[in-house]
């Protein structure tokens, strides 16, 4: 049976397709890299289900974002209507899988609490679920028929889990703290690029002084007096530290609360009192079971007086991945935006087949224009008033000379903050933060500021009516995260192992899929065609350029962007690109 869900590939989708497979035949381990809109998701899919059909072993594809569901769901669709018969099962979380739209609107753990008390009470119209077969078009219909059906999409979802052959979920039911059992099955990780980010972020605890004043107020309305003598010491020593905290002391803390009781006698009161049964103490009890376990953490408290937080974070995130990992049969990584060599040494991985298509394999050259100003940097210790100033000319003669939309990545707030007072545009703009873009009216040209790895450059698509809107790519400075105790914490435990470059593994690494991410914004297909503009001279040197030398080669290098003028209004105006844009105002 032909599995491939159209008529034929498109360049390049045979050749993910086929190492996929190779990979799985050879129980190797497969790393993809391959561009935005080349088709992955269908040639990967394809290839496992093959794999799967041959060898009955059971796949599990796994999206970081509830919103990257869509894309493997819709080509197993297709796929099925090919006449493929297997059992699959969807799942994200519980809240947004519920059937009451009214519960949506709580906090994540107030849902919880108030899903738990219905099923409890036996007053959910949708638990116990039914058994149904539910269709697969999207994501949405998935759910809504199930709703139909009078069955709890998530608890038919996890009951279905264990002997589905194929599962599309979330990254949490892989990496999360509760992940489903994948012994023996092929697990397919999309937006492999994100991995560590977001195992980080799914181990992560964050407490509020406002969490553990509720949760101390609460314990003591209760009558649990002892845990809240210890949840107001935890709360004064908060309130007392700044910064990097010792997580010895904090675990002194909390590692004798006796919480369990006082959750469930809170919890039964509540529900007598027909009100939400949450509690903060789960917090508490979150905080104190993750100190207890085997994981190390970085632990600081932030902000200030009143409004301080402490936040611990998982020091190994790399160890996450392999526990979660133990006992599959084999593992896919696939991304737009990744730096396989890094991203290979950083996991320690063995023997595997890689696919790595670069950006100039896929995008002609003819499309697209590069060019390097090596005249300004973001340097920390360059980052002046003078230095912002120049930036902003840059800025502005990139949008001057820009038909369409430009889209600016700066490497943080602050550097977006000193170069924007510069900045004197008459276009119609926005800035990453609270004010929000108008998606529906944006004018043929416009400007957005983002910053790296911010919303306006890591999931959004500018594209309307099949048409990219954006002309103009600048990426400001080098993305690298903002030096932190916690990073460097991170450097220092893969040193010995990775020498020298236990730093790129830290910071590099997030700097070229953050670059990448940007460039992504512009090219989406092999038709798209734009202008790429680095500000900062680092992108001229061996380690920048070694890393995107795909993007880089043949850019033009110029101290000052007007030098690229000439050649920037000649793509523009050419035979090629004057059906898409009107002449720039010079």
């Amino acid at each position: 049976m032909e599995l491939f869900p159209y008529r034929g590939f498109r360049p390049f989708q045979k050749e993910v397709h086929d190492a996929v497979y190779r990979g799985l035949l050879e129980e190797k381990l497969v790393l993809i890299n391959a561009p935005t809109g080349l088709g992955k998701t269908a040639a990967v899919l394809t290839a496992a289900l093959r794999y799967m059909l041959d060898t009955e072993t059971s796949v599990h594809y796994v999206v970081r974002t509830r919103a990257e569901l869509e894309p493997p769901v819709r080509e197993l669709s297709k796929i099925l209507n090919r006449g493929v018969d297997l059992d699959y099962v969807v799942i994200k979380s519980r809240q947004d899988m519920c059937c009451y739209s009214s519960l949506k609107k709580l906090d994540y753990l107030e849902f919880l609490a108030e899903c738990s008390l219905l099923r409890r009470m036996g007053r959910c119209a949708y638990y116990p679920p039914r058994e149904v077969q539910a269709p697969l078009r999207s994501v949405s219909t998935y759910v809504k028929f199930l709703c139909a059906s009078q069955s709890c999409p998530y608890e038919y979802a996890r009951q279905k889990m264990s002997g589905a052959k194929l599962v599309i979920s979330t990254y949490y039911y892989v990496f999360g703290r509760e992940h489903a059992d994948l012994k023996g099955r092929v697990v397919i990780i999309d937006e492999a690029h994100s991995l560590f980010d977001a195992v980080t972020q799914l181990h992560s605890i964050v407490l509020s002084e406002g969490d553990l004043r509720a949760a101390y107020k609460e314990a003591k309305k209760y009558g649990f007096l002892d845990e809240a003598a210890k949840i107001y010491r935890l709360l004064t020593f908060i309130k007392r530290s700044a910064g990097a905290v010792d997580v010895g002391d904090v675990l002194g803390l909390v590692a004798d609360l006796d919480l369990e009781n006082a959750i469930w006698e809170i919890t039964k009161r509540k529900t007598e009192e027909k009100v939400n049964p949450y509690t903060p103490l789960l917090l508490v009890k979150e905080l104190r079971d993750a100190l207890r376990g085997r994981l190390r953490y970085y632990a600081e408290v932030r902000g200030e007086y009143l409004a301080k937080t402490l936040a611990l974070y998982p020091l190994d995130p790399t160890a996450l991945i392999k526990e979660s990992l133990r006992g599959v049969k084999n593992v896919v990584y696939i991304s737009g935006t990744l730096p396989i060599s890094i991203f290979a040494e950083s996991l320690a991985l063995p023997d595997f087949v890689k696919l790595d298509i670069s950006f100039s394999d896929f995008i002609p050259r003819h499309n697209y224009l590069s060019v390097i100003d090596v005249g300004v940097t973001t340097k920390f210790e360059e980052r002046t008033e003078e230095m912002y100033l120049r930036i902003a000319e840059r800025l502005a003669t990139a949008i001057n000379m820009s038909p369409g939309g430009v889209l600016a990545m700066f490497p943080s707030y602050d550097v977006m903050k000193g170069v924007r007072k510069y900045l004197k545009i008459s276009v119609p703009h926005w800035y990453e933060g609270p004010q929000e873009v108008d998606w529906e009216n944006l004018p043929e040209k416009f400007f957005i500021g983002a910053v790296a790895r911010g919303r306006y450059v890591e999931g959004v698509e500018y594209v309307k009516d099949g048409k990219n809107l954006l002309s103009t790519v600048v990426v400001v400075g080098v993305p690298y995260p903002e030096p932190s105790p916690y990073l460097d914490r991170r450097v220092e435990l893969l040193r010995p192992r990775l020498k020298e470059r236990a730093w790129s593994a830290v910071y590099l690494y997030h700097a070229v899929v953050s670059t990448r991410q940007a460039i992504g914004r512009l090219f989406r297909s092999p038709e798209d065609r734009g202008v790429l503009v680095f500000l900062d001279r680092r992108y001229a040197e061996p380690e920048l350029w070694n890393e995107l030398k795909d993007v880089l080669t043949g850019s033009l290098i110029v101290s000052h962007l007007e030098e690229a003028a000439e050649k920037t209004a000649e793509f523009f105006t050419s035979a090629s690109t004057a059906s898409r844009w009107p002449s720039p105002r010079r």
